[in-house]
């Protein structure tokens, strides 16, 4: 019995989900729930119910046709009747789906158009950077130009003053003639009376102990009192087998003594507190 009715359930669920039957149930217990109501819910015994159901409630309309009619026109005429209303809407959906398309496309055309005003003005704004960083170059060049014309004015200078010079001590040589020891001593003393006069001289007692202890020029000095020490052939390269190194020439050599013996050094005395006096400069 028990497999009885699972099997009538189970034959009644299949059919219940046919889209005919499913829509006739559904539709039929639309149609026919007062009498529904009555037979589950009235106080009355079951004849009474259904004596009443019959009186009232029990006709072919009710009970068949129209349900029916309502399954007929839900499972054969509403699938076509919202293919008209699709067909229907479906241009409206189209063009509104166009629009909003339209809509989007114009935003990325103004976002494009954007993006490639910002670019170009990134550009400008790089060229701008360009041209201020290349007129900085050019005006350090013409102030390092400007700088290089005035040292080579002042050379040109020093250059016309030894050729004068020389000249003088070549008119001393003619006026003096002397054996070639003292003539030379007295160009070489002219020499370093006009050498006194320069702003060499005032390098001369740092330049002179470096050459004469480490054979090389002090650590910071300017590069042009280098070149005039080489220029006036007081101080000149030299090599070993390995490096290059600087030494006084005879010129720097008779004017390094001549600068030594005329300085006068202080004798150390001890203070009878025990502190000492500075010691001798070189």
């Amino acid at each position: 019995m028990i497999d009885f009715f699972k099997t009538f359930f189970e034959t009644s669920k299949e059919r219940i989900k046919n889209p005919l039957i499913g829509t006739f149930i559904i539709s039929w217990m639309a149609i026919n729930w007062r009498p529904i109501v009555v037979l589950l819910f009235s106080d009355q015994s079951i004849e009474n119910r259904i004596d009443y159901i019959v009186s009232c409630y029990s006709s072919f309309k009710s009970y068949f046709l129209i349900p029916f009619l309502i399954s007929l026109v839900y499972v054969i005429i509403l699938p076509y009747f919202m293919w008209a209303v699709d067909y229907l809407i479906k241009k409206s959906t189209v063009e509104r789906k166009r629009n909003v398309l339209n809509q989007v496309l114009l935003d990325y055309e103004g976002k494009q158009k954007i993006a490639i005003e910002e670019s170009k003005l990134e550009d400008l704004k790089a060229n701008f950077r360009d041209k201020a960083d290349l007129n900085n170059q050019i005006e350090l060049l013409r102030n390092q130009l400007d700088e290089r014309d005035e040292a080579i004015k002042i050379l040109n200078s020093e250059v016309e003053q030894q050729k004068s010079e020389n000249q003088n001590l070549m008119n001393i040589v003619d006026e003096n003639k002397k054996n070639s020891t003292e003539t030379k001593s007295l160009i070489l003393d002219e020499q370093f009376k006009a050498f006194e006069n320069t702003d060499m001289y005032d390098y001369f007692r740092e330049v002179g102990v470096k050459i004469r202890n480490e054979r090389n020029f002090p650590n910071g000095i300017n590069d042009i009192i280098k070149e005039k020490y080489i220029f006036q052939g007081i101080v000149e390269e030299a090599y070993d087998a390995d490096n290059m190194f600087y030494q006084f020439t005879e010129k720097g050599r008779y004017f390094w003594r001549k600068y030594v013996n005329n300085i006068r050094v202080e004798k150390n005395i001890k203070k009878s507190n025990g502190d000492d006096y500075d010691d001798l400069p070189f």
